[in-house]
């Protein structure tokens, strides 16, 4: 019998402009219910316009019907922008983490403890900064987090603006040896791998995959990336012969 997984996706929807340089969030709102994500994190909401006279948060709060936590790291004119998360499952406990490095732009993490199926997920969503002195503070402070408060399952996911040679220091804050090859930017033809999803411990990672569609090459200039979780750790006991690993352990082996 197979462990119940649940579904993760992280996507920076760019304030819903798409590659036709046109605000459509009614577009990244059909890229959603595509994926049918039980935990959505999406990064670089708002700042662009009102839609049916909500801000964006609020627009998707309303259709996706979810559980929701906004996490706006500053004000574009008269909107709001930053980072937000959805969920089906029920919201236990939740803060939002500045990770500015000063003189950078405003940046955050938000960081929650869910129930999902009766099983509580400790979630860690962010966007990094686009500078590596930067980034490296950043991970620094997540990994703070990640040593205040050990969770048995640990998501990480966002738009960590890291490729190349640079994405090992993913390694401090509990990212598997060899991340997988999965190109989100630009959407129309990937080049690097932003976006990011990964478990503490690594093996609960079930299944892993970029969302490609139409709407979703066209809705913003990243891809979603989408991930199946196992919520016990039957799997992973199975598969190593073992008992579950501390969260620090990196065990699975992917390609670059």
């Amino acid at each position: 019998m197979s462990a119940p997984t649940f579904r993760v996706a992280s996507y920076n929807i760019h304030s819903c402009v798409g590659n036709d340089r046109q605000c459509n969030a009614e577009r990244v709102l059909r890229v959603l219910r595509e994926i049918q994500a039980d935990v959505i994190a999406l990064q670089e909401v708002g700042g662009s316009s009102l839609i049916e006279e909500m801000e964006q948060f609020r627009f998707f709060e309303k259709h996706l019907g979810m559980h929701s936590i906004s996490a706006s790291n500053l004000r574009w004119g008269r909107f709001e922008f930053g980072n937000a998360l959805f969920t089906k499952g029920e919201i236990l406990d939740s803060r939002l983490v500045d990770l500015t490095v000063h003189p950078f732009e405003l940046r955050g993490a938000i960081d929650c403890v869910l129930k999902l199926n009766q099983v509580e997920v400790r979630i860690i969503s962010t966007h990094l900064g686009l500078f590596p002195h930067e980034r490296r503070q950043q991970i620094s402070r997540l990994l703070e987090m990640l040593e205040e408060q050990p969770r048995p399952l640990t998501v990480l996911m966002g738009d960590f603006n890291i490729f190349g040679l640079e994405r090992r220091s993913l390694r401090r804050i509990g990212a598997p040896e060899r991340l997988p090859r999965l190109r989100t930017f630009p959407s129309r033809r990937p080049l690097m791998s932003l976006d990011r999803i990964w478990t503490i411990p690594n093996q609960r990672l079930h299944k892993i995959h970029v969302h490609r569609s139409a709407l979703s090459r066209a809705a913003s200039d990243h891809l979603p990336i989408v991930a199946d979780i196992d919520l016990n750790d039957s799997l992973a006991e199975r598969d190593t012969g073992n008992s579950p690993t501390k969260p620090e352990l990196a065990l699975p082996r992917y390609w670059f």
